[in-house]
């Protein structure tokens, strides 16, 4: 099975174990992710808006379907 790509709106694993979604793809290798609001911590890291890049994923968990 290939390693999917990452894509924007796709659900990731970060290689620092979180889990995010990819809200904005910014260009090829950078993606404004969301980290959700469920605690401080994680609404800060997604109000903070700092991309994070295709090297620090760790894989895709989720696709909607629809994309490709």
């Amino acid at each position: 099975m290939s390693k999917l790509v990452p894509q924007e709106y796709d659900v990731v694993i970060l290689k620092t174990g979180e889990k995010v979604g990819l809200m904005d793809q910014m260009d090829e290798t950078h993606f404004l992710p969301d980290y959700g609001v469920e605690t401080p911590e994680q609404e800060e890291k997604t109000m903070a808006m700092m991309p994070i890049s295709i090297d620090d994923i760790e894989k895709v968990v989720y696709r909607p379907k629809g994309t490709r």
